[in-house]
């Protein structure tokens, strides 16, 4: 779902509701990789043409989803920060995963911008938006040396906040790329914690610095160019009031 969001902002595409139908076909012709959270949503968008108003969970599954945009508007924080919430809320509404994939993806932005820091950039974000307490205090905690920070007693792999958190953190402290997503890509339960620390840190440090043994995994080539389109197409990026900022 991911790569369907990336191929419609790379072709220029803007439109939130051809999206959700791109979305809603795949789940109806390859339902197996596609999670239960997000399956209902789209179950939801295929019977009412209309997001849920509830969240089925809170998964991370919609903040790898986002990743996407980051590539597409690194450059306009506007357009970021609205297009990421609406494309995670499509499917998941409940706000502490939509904020969540804003985080990640503010993080992103400035990774691309070819900036280190990007804890201030973020903080910023959320609190001009009246986000849940939660993931505003989990993101000025980031810079905490790790023994200095006392984890949530529900922090568990696959829930957004806690991925977000784990991710963040991670692209902050941690110099090395495989070192950094040996332990989390161990698990097929935090699939997506390490989805969204590969992001970051692929942001952070290029492509370069992934292991060829890793990119073997995956269709690389045509990622790659994929995501290259994207960032060309950055100056014709969403905006505010593009389709894309607005649901259906």
């Amino acid at each position: 779902m991911a790569r369907i969001l990336a191929e419609e902002l790379a072709a220029g595409r803007r439109d939130v509701q051809s999206l959700a139908l791109r979305w809603v076909a795949r789940h109806l012709s390859e339902p197996r990789d596609i999670d239960p959270e997000t399956g209902a949503a789209l179950a939801h968008l295929a019977r009412h043409g209309a997001p849920p108003s509830r969240a089925a969970g809170f998964g991370s599954d919609p903040l790898v989803r986002a990743v996407p945009v980051a590539l597409a508007t690194f450059d306009a924080p506007g357009a970021l920060v609205s297009a990421t919430y609406h494309i995670a809320a499509l499917t998941h509404p409940d706000p502490l995963v939509a904020w969540s994939a804003v985080a990640v993806n503010v993080a992103l932005a400035r990774f691309l911008q070819g900036k280190r820091d990007f804890v201030p950039d973020v903080i910023e974000a959320l609190r001009n938006n009246g986000v849940p307490e939660a993931l505003l205090a989990a993101v000025r905690r980031i810079p905490l040396p790790a023994h200095a920070v006392t984890a949530r007693e529900s922090s568990v792999p696959g829930h957004a906040l806690d991925d977000a958190d784990a991710a963040l953190r991670l692209a902050y402290h941690e110099p090395l790329w495989e070192r950094g997503l040996h332990d989390m890509a161990g698990a097929a339960a935090a699939a997506g914690r390490a989805g969204l620390a590969g992001a970051l840190l692929g942001a952070r440090d290029g492509v370069g610095a992934i292991p060829a043994a890793w990119n073997s995994r995956v269709d690389a080539d045509v990622l790659s160019l994929l995501a290259a389109r994207l960032v060309r197409a950055e100056h014709a990026a969403v905006s505010p009031s593009s389709p894309l900022a607005t649901l259906p």
